[in-house]
């Protein structure tokens, strides 16, 4: 049986095209419509509306670069919030820091918590089983105001959103929400967000960092490239500090240190190699 394809939109007049080989599931839930559906390149993948949030294929690469380039920055990480993340793929990374004891991850759709869990199981990990890890099933900003109003500051911040535009999450990229987050954070602690594409989402990117470098007095950027996502990928790292990085010897210690031996994609090189940027990326941030 043939299943139409289907396309990603990356820029207005530019997408990228799957055939998938099935389709595993198709449900709307009171906020979206999620798809599941199974490539021979991509492996097993799930799109949110028209956008495509991860693949088995590939999400190690956005995901460990995610959770690991802050936490192994950090000397010592004990709490860490990640905003959406319902698919479990960060929490997964973060449960290999032992120093972590509480890690919240607030999800607005319980159904892309219950579907990825069933069709996608590897990206969970069963993760959401942990005992360190707290699942919240509401918007992202009211957990955070909530978790503040009651005196709770974390060493990490992960933003696991990608779609800047969406209604569901608009919001959180806002000024007024990363100043929620640089107050949320433990003296030290550091925020990482996807700041998007900075070739299809050129202007996005450049707002979003300003925003950013307006508001938090370290800061730092990571460079990936993630196939599914149509390639370059940004990424920036902040604190109300300034970031001081340890060496590639001193990020192999901690990675020692942690019992942390299963990374595809991160490595202590790689960790200094991505905040290098080409003159072009330079130039879009500057």
């Amino acid at each position: 049986m043939k299943h139409p394809s289907f396309h990603v939109p990356l820029a207005p007049d530019v997408s990228l095209a799957f055939k998938p080989k099935a389709q595993l599931i198709e449900r709307r839930s009171a906020y979206q419509r999620i798809t599941i559906e199974h490539t021979s390149t991509f492996g097993h993948l799930y799109r949110l509306d028209d956008d495509l949030m991860a693949s088995e294929a590939d999400e190690f690469i956005v995901h460990e670069s995610l959770a690991h380039i802050p936490a192994l920055a950090h000397p010592s990480p004990r709490s860490a919030l990640i905003l959406g993340g319902g698919d479990g793929a960060t929490a997964r990374e973060l449960l290999k820091h032992p120093s972590l004891e509480r890690i919240v991850v607030a999800e607005l759709d319980p159904e892309v918590v219950r579907l990825v869990g069933q069709f996608i199981p590897a990206l969970p990990a069963r993760s959401f089983d942990s005992p360190r890890v707290c699942l919240q099933i509401r918007d992202a900003a009211k957990s955070l105001r909530q978790l503040h109003a009651r005196g709770e500051r974390f060493d990490l911040i992960l933003f696991d959103l990608t779609a800047t535009d969406d209604p569901a999450c608009a919001h959180l990229h806002h000024e007024e929400f990363m100043r929620l987050c640089a107050a949320s954070l433990n003296a030290g602690g550091i925020i990482h967000v996807q700041l998007g594409s900075p070739f299809y989402q050129a202007e996005k990117t450049i707002a979003l960092w300003q925003r950013m470098r307006g508001i938090f007095a370290g800061l730092r950027p990571a460079f990936i490239s993630v196939p599914s996502y149509g390639g370059p990928w940004l990424l920036a790292r902040a604190s109300i500090s300034t970031i001081d990085d340890p060496s590639s010897a001193g990020l192999h210690a901690r990675l020692a240190e942690r019992g942390i031996t299963d990374l595809r994609h991160y490595n202590p090189d790689l960790h200094h190699a991505c905040q290098v940027l080409p003159n072009h990326l330079r130039q879009l941030l500057a």
